[in-house]
């Protein structure tokens, strides 16, 4: 089937639901409205589905006594953006979003449409499936709160799923330009938040007081010197601090200081060795400064890694519907809630070229102005259901899981409560 052709005839249809979810944008863990319009459209097209309480929706299309599984994923949630209605260029945006301060900033409407889709398409050729096609649309992906849902319902359902697929848009990319790697393509992550309590006192009187600024001084070189001290030096890692507060005026000793930031980074192990060594590192730099600290953190979690056959097999199956090759990308230090879906089921993870420099749509993710070229949707259309297609019909051999047993035990030791997952 040409995947490509038939994805152009429902181009119309795609552009419309992207359009629709990117004015009506809503927050991680609160897409009630998004959830009901993905159900209508499951409705329209006969496909069945179960809406998972603080989860989201997976639907079905084929049977599971035929072959293979191959589970498609759509994130459906925005961010706390207010949008620009231009984009970098200047150009008015064709959507722009109708609620004040949230917007579609990563591109989740595009995933969302696209996924919808490739179901009319799949649908359409339900009959000549080998196997089964799982589609998850996953709420709280920029908060991460809702993914253990459809993971516990999964394994509640006995769902035997053999593979995992996914994609993002990239305005780093021209549309149509398919990003592939095999591997980690993704970093895991590991944020914290930390209060560091000292002694107030006036500035005239610094040995009355015990200021937590110098002790948050020398953590901060402390922090700074763990990546070349206890991470593997041929495996990636960055580490930042996002936020410094402290104090109110400007000869006052503060009573206490407060800041977060974050790791990234490939190899979990590292991240749970430096994770120790920052809690260790705390107690005794604020005790050197007879101050006193506290650290919570969010993770670690795992980094989205693309099983190699699996990958191959992909970009097989792109190049081929493309008629060109696609493009080795590096690795990328951003995060991804799929790192947790394809660690239990070994997958893949593509990035979708948006940008169009002609018509200013060049705007990185997570900004104002990001906008991206619509004409890339029914790319991202032919390609989940060329890669699903692919899947099922080949005679590969499904490796062995990084996870057997368990999803409820796996999600609380890869996913800590109130774990957040930032591009």
């Amino acid at each position: 089937m040409d995947f490509l052709k038939t994805a152009e005839e429902y181009e119309e249809y795609i552009i419309s639901c992207r359009r629709h979810l990117h004015r009506h944008p809503e927050l991680s863990c609160m897409e009630d409205s998004t959830v009901r319009y993905i159900c209508e459209q499951l409705d329209h097209m006969g496909i069945p589905y179960a809406d998972v309480p603080e989860g989201g929706i997976f639907a079905w299309i084929g049977s599971d006594t035929k072959g293979k599984t191959i589970l498609l994923r759509a994130d459906i949630d925005a961010l706390p953006i207010r949008e620009s209605p231009v984009n970098a260029g200047g150009f008015p945006k064709s959507a722009v979003s109708e609620t004040d301060g949230v917007s579609h900033a990563c591109g989740h409407d595009c995933h969302t449409a696209v996924l919808l889709g490739a179901a009319k398409v799949l649908k359409q050729i339900e009959g000549e499936l080998p196997g089964r096609v799982l589609l998850m649309f996953e709420r709280g992906e920029e908060g991460s709160a809702c993914l253990s849902a459809l993971l516990r319902y999964a394994q509640d359902q006995a769902f035997h799923i053999d593979s995992c697929f996914a994609w993002h848009v990239d305005p780093a990319l021209d549309t149509g330009e398919v990003g592939y790697r095999k591997g980690y393509i993704m970093a895991g992550f590991m944020g914290f938040e930390a209060k560091i309590t000292g002694r107030e006192a006036h500035g005239s009187q610094p040995e009355r007081g015990r200021n937590p600024i110098d002790a948050f001084t020398a953590y901060y070189h402390y922090l700074q010197s763990l990546r070349m001290t206890y991470a593997n030096p041929y495996e990636p890692m960055v580490f930042s601090i996002g936020t410094v507060h402290a104090g109110e005026a400007y000869n006052i000793i503060p009573a206490e200081l407060t800041f977060s930031g974050s790791f990234r980074f490939f190899e979990f192990a590292d991240a749970v060795r430096i994770r120790e060594k920052m809690e260790e590192g705390l107690r005794s730099v604020c005790a050197m400064y007879d101050c006193t600290g506290k650290i919570e953190f969010d993770g670690p979690s795992g980094g989205v890694y693309n099983e190699p056959a699996y990958a191959d097999l992909a970009r097989e199956a792109v190049s081929d519907l493309l008629h060109h090759d696609v493009t080795e990308i590096l690795p990328m230090m951003s995060s991804e809630s799929f790192a947790l879906t394809s660690a239990i089921w070994p997958g893949v993870f593509l990035r979708l070229g948006v940008r169009n420099e002609a018509l200013g749509k060049t705007a990185l993710n997570h900004s104002e102005f990001q906008d991206p070229d619509e004409a890339a949707l029914k790319y991202g259309c032919a390609l989940m259901c060329a890669c699903a297609w692919r899947f099922l019909t080949s005679g590969i051999k499904i490796p062995e899981r990084p996870h057997t047993g368990d999803i409820r035990h796996f999600v609380e030791l890869y996913q800590p409560a109130g774990l957040k997952y930032f591009d």
